[in-house]
């Protein structure tokens, strides 16, 4: 199927296939990350207004940030944090994984 999609639209360049892929990934992971912090929210009992006061955003940007609609890290982290959780990231190369932050 993927190989169809390619072939009826030739016009693409491979680099901008590879662009398209990424955002892709970009979306889901912050989609996953947005969905995870909205269960430990309610796990804790904390409305959204209660987190956003916390973290010092307004409230639709929590909303924002839980429909995987903010794909800044550093926000996500403080987000995070505000729980007592953690975001950490990782280099995934060849079979090493490395923590970097």
């Amino acid at each position: 199927m993927k190989r169809q999609v390619r072939e009826a639209r030739s016009e693409v360049s491979d680099a901008e296939w590879e662009d398209r892929k990424q955002a892709a990934r970009t979306a889901t992971e912050a989609y996953v990350l947005g969905h995870h912090l909205r269960e430990i929210r309610e796990e804790q009992g904390l409305t959204q207004a209660q987190v956003a006061a916390s973290v010092g955003i307004s409230q639709a940007r929590v909303s924002q940030i839980e429909r995987g609609e903010i794909h800044n890290l550093e926000t996500m982290r403080t987000y995070a944090a505000v729980l007592g959780a953690r975001i950490t990231v990782s280099i995934e190369y060849g079979d090493r994984t490395i923590g970097a932050a």
